[in-house]
């Protein structure tokens, strides 16, 4: 994973059951000293889903307003 410079992390918008599993990963990945300066885009999949969660509940969920010193977005 060395010179990575973006990751995009997919989460299943609709999955309310496994989001905290999600969170786990991302904050394990995020950890990596490879990935410390790489971007992070995390794209919300099954929007189209009725029960689907927004992106504002997303970046609840995930903790993003949590990270420091990284650039991030979701869609």
């Amino acid at each position: 994973m060395s010179n990575t410079q973006g990751i995009i992390f997919v989460v299943d918008s609709n999955d309310r059951e496994r989001i905290s599993e999600a969170r786990e990963e991302l904050q394990r990945m995020l950890n990596e000293d490879e990935l410390r300066d790489a971007l992070l885009l995390v794209f919300a999949n099954k929007q189209d889903l009725p029960n689907a969660m927004n992106a504002a509940e997303i970046t609840d969920k995930l903790g993003l307003h949590s990270l420091r010193q990284r650039q991030w977005c979701v869609f």
